[in-house]
């Protein structure tokens, strides 16, 4: 299926013809002009409709998402949710906006269900569209609209968070990495061209092995600090291209990390349980929800945990004891063994959330520590060099202006 914008031409009457034209949905450029001609129209020209790759992007954004469902939440008080969609898409203004709603346009004036055309905008992720399929089964899709807000809302809010974390961290790297080539290539150079204020034969030899001594610390610090910034770029990369394989190398490493592993860990745990929350709230089954958790997670960990409690729900094990099972505390596992019924599940999971959140803090505390400890050592040896070189340059000045204190 592809978008196609067409020009054509309408019969009126008296035997006058005007110019019209109109979007459609359709898989090619001759269904589109079979469809006019069933309708009486003659086409004039038909043109698929390519949006720049920046603006279709740009235009499905989170904010798009939450503005969606908050229209849809308020039109759905006076009419259905699929009515309240297409008002919405006949009232849109907005170029881009309407080009991404043909799809959906298509298939609610076909007869197609609010899910499918919701679907259709691609514009909600996996577990979105659960809850509001799920809703819409049940019969009660006012209702999960909320929670489908609720959800985008904290993925967003998460999302900045981390977005602020990284940028705020990565300019401190930045900074002291810039600073230690800076000495290297910048200022060694410089002082090396000076030269020592002193005329001593001695002293001039003790400046040029300061700076030999200082060039090769510089050295080492970019060379040492180059390697662990590729082997983290590389490791990074060939994760999240076999993030679906647990057994690889780069997964079975980072469980192994002793903070970063806790950290990853507890914030998936965290994101996966208030999302299983909130798609069991939103009257999804269990063994979707499962199914949708595991595509939506890549920690190894969490990604083991519900991979196995689906694999064991599957087999027929009861929730109770198919749930309770490692990476989980044994107070979480208790909690779990004792439910008795959706609900309690759900307040369960909501719980577990709440915990790994608070877990999840407390590592991110003690990463940022760590953090800040390695760039101020690496900031402390450069400022260090520094005043040690500077210190020998101008040792003849010193040694002139102590000799002057102590005649005065």
């Amino acid at each position: 299926m592809k978008l196609y914008h067409a020009r054509f031409i309408q019969p009126t009457m008296g035997g006058a013809v005007v110019i019209r034209e109109d979007d459609f949905y359709l898989p090619d450029i001759p269904s589109v002009r079979r469809q006019l001609r069933s309708r009486g129209l003659w086409p004039v020209t038909i043109e698929e409709l390519k949006p720049a790759l920046f603006e279709w992007m740009d235009v499905r954004s989170r904010a798009w998402q939450i503005q969606l469902l908050r229209a849809i939440r308020f039109q759905s008080a006076t009419a259905s949710a699929g009515t309240a969609l297409l008002n919405i898409i006949e009232g849109e203004t907005d170029s881009r906006r309407r080009i991404a709603f043909l799809p959906s346009r298509t298939v609610l004036k076909g007869g197609g269900s609010f899910a499918e055309a919701l679907r259709e905008l691609k514009l909600m992720d996996a577990p979105t569209m659960a809850i509001i399929t799920a809703g819409e089964r049940a019969g009660d899709l006012k209702g999960v609209v909320q929670h489908a807000i609720e959800h985008v809302e904290q993925k967003g809010g998460q999302y900045k968070a981390m977005t602020a974390a990284l940028s705020w961290f990565s300019f401190d790297i930045i900074s002291v990495i810039g600073s230690i080539w800076g000495t290297q290539f910048g200022f060694i150079p410089y002082l090396r061209a000076q030269g020592t204020k002193n005329t001593d034969p001695g002293a001039a030899q003790r400046f040029e092995q300061g700076i030999q001594i200082v060039s090769w610390v510089n050295w080492f610090l970019m060379i040492t600090t180059t390697a662990i910034i590729l082997a983290a770029v590389f490791l990074v990369v060939s994760y999240w291209l076999n993030r679906h394989k647990s057994d690889h190398f780069t997964a079975r490493l980072m469980m192994k990390m002793p903070i970063l592993s806790s950290y990853l860990r507890n914030v998936s745990l965290q994101d996966t349980s208030k999302l299983m929350a909130r798609l069991l709230r939103g009257k999804v089954p269990l063994a979707e929800a499962l199914a949708i958790i595991i595509d939506s997670t890549f920690e190894p960990a969490a990604h083991a945990y519900w991979t196995e409690c689906r694999n064991r729900v599957m087999a027929g094990i009861e929730p109770a004891r198919a749930l309770s099972r490692w990476p989980l505390s044994k107070a979480e596992r208790d909690q779990i063994v004792t439910i008795q019924s959706v609900d309690q599940l759900t307040e369960v999971y909501e719980s577990i959330g709440e915990e790994r959140m608070l877990m999840a803090k407390g590592d991110q505390r003690r990463i940022i520590k760590l953090g800040l400890f390695s760039l101020m050592l690496l900031g402390g040896i450069t400022v260090i060099t520094t005043i040690y070189l500077l210190m020998l340059q101008n040792q003849g000045f010193l040694n002139s202006l102590s000799e002057f204190r102590g005649g005065g």
